[in-house]
Order: C-alpha cells, then structure tokens, then sequence
C-alpha cells in the first residue's frame, strides 16, 4: 500500500512539475511578445545596415580596412537595445526558462564577438562571416524550441541551412548571404512578434 502511494506521489510530482515547467515558457513567451522582439528587431535591422555599408564601402574602395566598419554592430546594437528596453514590471520574477534564454545569447553573443575580434586584428584567417551565421542561427532555433515559438525556430533553421553558402559563393557576395541570413533568423520573427503584440488573440 504504501509502495503504491510513493507511485502516485512521483506521478502527481511529475505532472506538477512538467506544468510549471510549461506555465514558465508561457509567461516568458508572453514577455517576449509584450517586448515586441525588441532585441530580433534591433540587432537583426543594425547587422542588416552594418553588413550592407561594410559590403559598400569595401566594394567600391577596394580598401580591407573598412572592415573595421564591423564594430558599429556591438556598439549600435548595445545601445539600441539599451535605450529601447521596456519598462521594468514591479513583481516580475526573472523564471529558469528567462535565465537559460539569457545563457544561451551569453555564450552566442560573447562567441561571436571574440571571434570577430580575433579575425579583424589577427593574422589568423577565418570564415567568419559563415561562423557568426552560424552561430546566430543555432541561437535562434534554440530560443523557438525552447519557447515553442515556430516562426523562430524555423527561421533559425534557415539561417543554418544558407550558413555553409559562405564558404561556396564568391568573397563580394558572401555579405548579401550573411544579410538576407539576418533578415531571416532576425528580422522576420521580431516582426511576427510586434504583430502579435499589437493583434493580441482575443
């Protein structure tokens, strides 16, 4: 008898958790939306403008050194992002599902920027347009699985999937690749959300 209570305590345990579980991606889903994508729209749009004004200026000059164009994206984006977070809510509980997102960008974010740095001031090559693609992309699809939001998990997937492009392609069109790989994993989901945000379900 009491074995076969133990079982039912582990089974209640089980659904209980597995409820909290799916009540915390809810509400992280419903913050996000009520954010409207800020952080897709801001860094997708500065990465999208940075790619093409780097791409323009290199093509037409020939000169390598407006490559260093490339930092306006930590520094745009930082602030962007700063001046344009929401309003903080009193009583918002940051749950585990907030600090695994938070984690994963962590890593994607500071993987990306030393990288970059270590292509732009080294003298070691690397393909590292096709790596922050990447690298993003894996982010992407991470944040629409673990949110069960869709659009982001295929939009991310997509952007994995046109990342090996980079290292087939010509050097001149490798920048038009990387863009339309942020319009898509990017810009496309922030905008979904700022829908969803201003069309809430009735």
């Amino acid at each position: 008898m009491e074995r076969h209570t133990n079982m039912e305590e582990k089974r209640l345990d089980a659904a209980e958790s597995l409820a909290l579980i799916g009540r915390m991606i809810e509400n992280t889903r419903n913050d996000m939306e009520r954010n409207a994508g800020r952080p897709f729209l801001v860094w997708g749009y500065v990465t999208l403008l940075t790619t093409l004004l780097v791409w323009g200026t290199v093509v037409q000059t020939g000169e390598p050194r407006w490559n260093l164009l490339w930092l306006l994206i930590p520094l745009l984006g930082g602030t962007l992002t700063y001046f344009t977070r929401g309003k903080r809510t009193e009583g918002r509980v940051h749950t585990f599902v907030d600090r695994v997102l938070g984690s994963v960008w962590l890593v994607a974010g500071l993987t990306a920027s030393f990288l970059s740095l270590v292509a732009l001031f080294t003298p070691i090559r690397l393909p590292i347009l096709f790596v922050i693609l990447l690298t993003m992309g894996m982010g992407t699809a991470a944040t629409g699985l673990i949110l069960r939001f869709r659009p982001a998990a295929c939009c991310g997937a997509a952007a994995i999937l046109l990342a090996p492009g980079m290292l087939i392609v010509h050097n001149d069109w490798q920048p038009a690749l990387f863009a339309a790989g942020f319009l898509a994993m990017m810009i496309v989901p922030g905008h979904i959300l700022n829908y969803r945000s201003n069309h809430p379900k009735k």
